[in-house]
């Protein structure tokens, strides 16, 4: 995305290397990548440079896609993936008070995160997140129709930056979560139903703890054009 105005300033004092980086015959490069919908009106989907695709050619925007799923009270956190895949996955945080509450109105006890986060009523109330995106990306988003989430898991414990896979300001670290999640990740696109785990936590005294899961891999809903089912 470029953008100019007789308001754009002149330069960075005294640094013209990042000067040239950014503005070139007026025009601002904000590095943010984006498109103009049907009725003209311009998204903003990513950085430019974390954008993505497919291996159809499908373009992904990550944060476009985690940012929508967000907007769910449910969800504290999302990670997509895909680039150089076949299709998009997602990991998934719930919200701890979020979700415990829905649960605690409803019955459903728990002892811990990774105990409620596998509970089949908590995968289908985050199914019905993941369907509400992927129904806004057939009906309103044309150019990321083709990057609907395919397939889903819920981590069976939060994104801690103590376990550096986030940093303190909540921006997932891409490429440590990637390598830490492997196997997780490699399940997402084959055939499996489930993956056991065992995953190291550092609490904030320092103390460590192991924990252990059965994490389950959910199909999701995808959509046409007209939002009907595929």
């Amino acid at each position: 995305m470029l953008f100019r105005s007789p308001g754009v300033f002149q330069g960075y004092f005294k640094n013209p290397e990042a000067t040239r980086q950014t503005l070139e015959d007026g025009w601002i490069h904000s590095g943010d990548a984006g498109f103009l919908d049907q009725a003209g009106h311009l998204k903003i989907i990513d950085r430019a440079k974390d954008l993505g695709r497919l291996t159809d050619g499908t373009m992904f925007a990550p944060k476009y896609l985690e940012n929508k799923l967000k907007f769910s009270p449910f969800v504290k956190e999302a990670v997509a993936l895909a680039p150089g895949r076949p299709y998009v996955t997602m990991l998934v945080n719930i919200d701890l008070a979020a979700v415990g509450n829905w649960a605690e109105r409803r019955g459903i006890a728990y002892t811990s995160y990774t105990d409620l986060s596998q509970k089949p009523e908590v995968y289908d109330l985050i199914q019905g997140e993941v369907t509400r995106v992927n129904q806004s990306l057939a009906l309103e988003d044309e150019v990321l129709r083709g990057a609907q989430i395919r397939k889903f898991l819920i981590l069976h414990k939060e994104l801690d930056p103590d376990d550096e896979e986030i940093t303190r300001t909540r921006k997932v670290r891409r490429g440590f979560v990637a390598e830490k999640y492997a196997p997780l990740i490699e399940a997402l696109y084959g055939d499996a139903g489930h993956v056991n785990v065992e995953a190291l936590v550092t609490y904030e005294d320092g103390r460590t703890a192991t924990v252990r899961a059965a994490v389950r891999i959910s199909e999701a809903e995808t959509f046409g054009p007209a939002g009907t089912t595929r």
